[in-house]
């Protein structure tokens, strides 16, 4: 009995994708496996399976002391990259989201799944994005410790 509960201790913490999510039943909706976070047409940052990407570099959201960032779009995606859209989400997924230094950057949310952003002094702060689902993250972005999270740099 002690090996069979030493080896689910063991099993249960090998998880090691950054963007991760919960293995609970998800047969009633598409399973997100990445997060996006959109400018426009503009990938300003980007993770699935451990893989950090955006359109332009740096990655992450960058804007002006005094500037906002209205409505930008968190998307979530599934395994192959493709967006899972928000009406294919029922209304128990909600947005979460969290700022180490909001002295730095305000961030608000704006409708289900958008984000405004705001400069505050220059600098940078990490940001962690989570996708909810019927109490708990079903998915989030990577640690605002690891060097993969997401950035809001603001410049002068």
């Amino acid at each position: 009995m002690a090996f069979f509960l030493a080896a689910f201790v063991v099993l249960a913490g090998c998880d090691d994708n950054p963007a991760d999510h919960d293995d609970h039943d998800h047969d009633d909706h598409a399973e997100a496996e990445g997060i996006q976070i959109i400018d426009g047409s503009t990938v300003l940052y980007q993770v699935l399976e451990g893989a950090v990407t955006c359109d332009a570099a740096p990655c992450g959201i960058t804007v002006a002391s005094g500037q906002t960032l209205n409505a930008l779009e968190v998307a979530f995606i599934d395994h192959d990259g493709d967006e899972i859209h928000a009406e294919d989400l029922d209304d128990e997924f909600s947005l979460g989201f969290s700022v180490v230094n909001p002295a730095v950057a305000i961030v608000e949310q704006n409708g289900r799944f958008g984000l405004n952003v705001r400069g505050v002094i220059a600098g940078s702060t990490a940001m962690q994005v989570q996708l909810n689902h019927d109490g708990h993250a079903d998915l989030t972005s990577p640690p605002v410790s690891d060097a993969s999270a997401l950035q809001i740099t603001v410049t002068q």
